[in-house]
């Protein structure tokens, strides 16, 4: 009897160890997940700066800049899919942007067009940071929660995987045609 009591507790305290791990381990991915937001939403501002400046400065359609704030709302609207797939959309946009800058040489040498280019290379490498670390959280509650014996536990108490946050190849072509441009 003694022996049955002494396994049930270490059981249940194996079991609160579980649960506070997988309890750790989505709050993580919550805190990852914030960082992504806010330079989504650093991103958003310095793009419409960036499209406000060229209009500015050019006859420049303003569809594009609508198509933009569009996109800022679904960026900045909390939902995590959302939020990647404005972003994806948002990054399609800015080589079509940069190139207005070819057709007017005085934006190539307008100050506040050449800090806010500059600042959208900042903004896309700490993204760039901030979905790594994201997508390195995923994998561990993901393979914590698919592991056994905590994958029992995992499903009994609702826990479910979690979506990474994969770049589309327009966007890595974007991200990297901006470091080839840095060098």
């Amino acid at each position: 009897m003694k022996y049955i009591f002494i396994v049930i507790v270490l059981l249940i305290i194996w079991f609160i160890f579980m649960y506070n791990g997988l309890v750790r381990k989505k709050n993580y991915i919550k805190e990852a997940w914030s960082s992504i937001d806010v330079q989504l939403k650093r991103k958003t501002n310095v793009l419409t700066n960036l499209v406000d400046t060229i209009k500015m400065q050019t006859k420049y359609e303003s569809e594009t800049l609508e198509k933009i704030v569009g996109m800022r709302a679904q960026m900045l609207s909390g939902k995590k899919d959302e939020a990647m797939d404005a972003n994806d959309k948002v990054s399609k946009m800015i080589p079509s942007i940069m190139a207005i800058s070819e057709s007017y040489p005085e934006l190539k040498s307008n100050q506040s067009y050449l800090h806010l280019m500059e600042d959208i290379k900042n903004v896309e490498d700490k993204i760039a940071y901030a979905r790594t670390r994201y997508n390195m959280t995923v994998v561990d509650y993901n393979t914590a929660i698919q592991s056994f014996p905590t994958s029992i536990f995992a499903k009994m108490l609702g826990y479910t995987d979690e979506k990474a946050y994969e770049i589309s190849d327009v966007e890595r072509e974007y991200s990297d045609n901006l470091r080839i441009s840095e060098l």
